[in-house]
This record gives structure tokens, sequence and C-alpha cells, in this order.
């Protein structure tokens, strides 16, 4: 591959947010590096699915849900796939250690002069030169504790979902469920220079089970309650819209769509109204041109929050909710 053409498209997997796996499918689909930025949604068009979304459903739909795409996405996943934990105190395959979150105040106290002459103090103070081991220890510590204020986030929802009767299971899947692996990132600081850290956790996926699907909005509504445990942590808050809650069938395990983030069904002047199917049943969402992969989900690493058929139910996660000291600029520790 020529040097231009190899630039082309890592600018293309860069600017589109594309896997390695996506790239190959863009690839063999034909497309040129320039379409596939000419075809990055732009802010109004939220309607529109992103690059990686778009590509992945054309791929399947040219070559099959069992084609070459899932040998290639699934056969990794499979290895290290974590099926149906069960541990009410901590249901995770892992338990990282995070680095302690220390506060310097410092920063604060400084007017501008000052703040400007100690800039190069400052991480990622060499905008093109290579990051830090000190950056990249502190880059790969955000990546976990973003990771464990998603899964505090999943624990609360799951206990607020089990008080719904028609609520049968609950399971996280996706980056949250499983021990974050080493990738180079989209940030452009370690991307450069092809610095591997852990892989970002993006947002919160769960499986929900309903034997019902009338009363979405109490489950909505169990949602918020859930993630309103979760808004005051040492890590964050977690949002509405960070979360995915994909609705199946307790019976035949048929996947019947995404819980909808609009407040009211179906939402004025909204585009993604418009998709047929969505809002048959009101605050179900229907996405155009999805189709459900059901061989892959079932092969996805999955962690079970709640089984009402054989009672379990995982416990409230025990968030802290302040750091344990906050250090100055002379290292002096002072109690929060």
């Amino acid at each position: 591959m020529k040097q231009d053409d190899y630039n082309s498209w890592e600018e293309a997997q860069r600017r589109c947010k594309l896997s390695d796996a996506e790239v190959r499918m863009a690839k063999e689909l034909g497309f040129q590096p320039k379409s596939l930025i000419k075809n990055i949604p732009a802010p109004s068009q939220k309607w529109k699915a992103p690059v990686s979304v778009w590509v992945r459903t054309l791929y399947e739909e040219k070559f099959g849900s069992r084609g070459k795409a899932d040998a290639a996405l699934g056969a990794r996943t499979m290895q290290h796939a974590v099926f149906e934990n069960r541990n009410p105190e901590y249901p995770w395959p892992d338990k990282p250690k995070i680095p302690q979150l220390v506060f310097d105040e410092s920063i604060e106290s400084q007017d501008d002069e000052d703040v400007e002459t100690e800039w190069s103090e400052y991480p990622f103070r060499d905008r093109f030169g290579p990051p830090s081991d000190a950056e990249i220890d502190e880059e790969n510590a955000l990546m976990l504790r973003r990771q464990c204020k998603f899964r505090w986030a999943a624990q609360s929802i799951a206990v607020a979902l089990s008080k719904l009767p028609e609520v049968q299971k609950v399971a996280a899947f996706g980056a949250v469920a499983q021990p974050l692996e080493m990738e180079v990132p989209r940030f452009s600081e370690f991307r450069r220079h092809r610095v591997e850290v852990l892989h970002e956790c993006a947002d919160l996926d769960l499986a929900v089970w309903l034997t019902d699907v009338s009363r979405l909005r109490e489950l909505k509504n169990a949602m918020t309650r859930g993630l309103s445990m979760t808004q005051d942590t040492l890590y964050g808050g977690v949002a509405p819209h960070q979360v995915d809650v994909h609705i199946l069938d307790a019976v035949s395990g048929d996947y019947r769509g995404r819980l909808c983030a609009f407040g009211q069904c179906p939402k004025p002047r909204k585009i993604q109204c418009l998709v047929p199917g969505c809002g048959a049943q009101p605050f179900l969402r229907q996405f155009e041109k999805y189709r459900f992969n059901r061989g892959r989900f079932e092969g996805e690493p999955r962690v079970t929050l709640f089984d009402r058929a054989v009672g379990f139910l995982v416990r409230l996660p025990r968030i802290g909710a302040a750091p344990a000291r906050i250090e100055d600029r002379d290292g002096q520790e002072t109690p929060y």
C-alpha cells in the first residue's frame, strides 16, 4: 500500500471512529476513505447512523450475518467471553485496582499570570510530543474510573427494575461487562504516536427481558430512579442518554427494540420518530436498517444482574462519595 493511501485510511479511521475490523469491512465493500469521511453525520443529522454502524449494516446485508464479519468480530470476544456471573456483592469478571483520585487545589488558587507561567507543568504540555508515562497512567486510571461508574449505574438500575413484575431478567453486556483491553485510542495525543491505553467504555448497554411491553413508561421511571443513586459519585455521574436499554421478549428471546430516551412518544418534530414501526408500542424505539443478530448477542460477554427465575439480584454498589485526601503542590495532605 502506498504511503498516501495508508495516511488516507488512517485519517478516515480516526475521523469516522472505526475499528480495524470496520476498516477492513469498508475496504471489502469497495469504499474509499473520502467517501467514508463525507458520510460522517453532521450535528444536525442526529437521525443518521455513525459511519461505523452504517458500514457494519451494509456488510451484513451483503455478506450475511454469518459471514466473515461475525468470524472476525466474534472470535476475539468469544475467547474472552464471561457468561452469567452471579455474585450479589460484585458480579463483574474483574476487580481492577483503580489509582486514588487526588485533587490539586493549587490550580484554582493561582491567578491567571501564575497559571500561564506554570503551564509547562500541566499534562499534554507538548501538543506534538509523545505522552509521558505519567500521562499514560492517568489516562488508564480515567478509563477504569469511567467503567467503574457505569458498573455502579448498572447495579443500581437492575435493583430498581427488579421491582417491576414484568421484568424477568437484567444483564449488562459490552465493554462494561468485561476487563478492559489495551488499544490505540481515538484521542489524538495517543493515536498520533500509536500509544496503547485501556479501551474507552463509552456507554452502558443493558439487556432487559420483559413479559409485557405495555408499561415502558414505568420502566423508564424505574431506570431514572436507579440512575439517581449514582449522580454524586467521586467519578462523576451517568446521564440517561449514556444508557442503552435493549428490550427482549422473556418467553421467546426475540428482540423487540430499544427503550426510547424521549419524554413523550412520539416526540413532535423528531425525525427519529418517523422510522417505520417506531412508536407502534409507546417508548419502544426502532432503528432504520437495523437487524438484531441473535447469534452474535448470545456470544457477547454478559453479566447477569437480576434473574427472577432463580431468585438472583445484585446488591446496590458501595459507592465512594469523597476522595480520601487532597494533596497540594507542596505534597501536604489535608483531610477531605
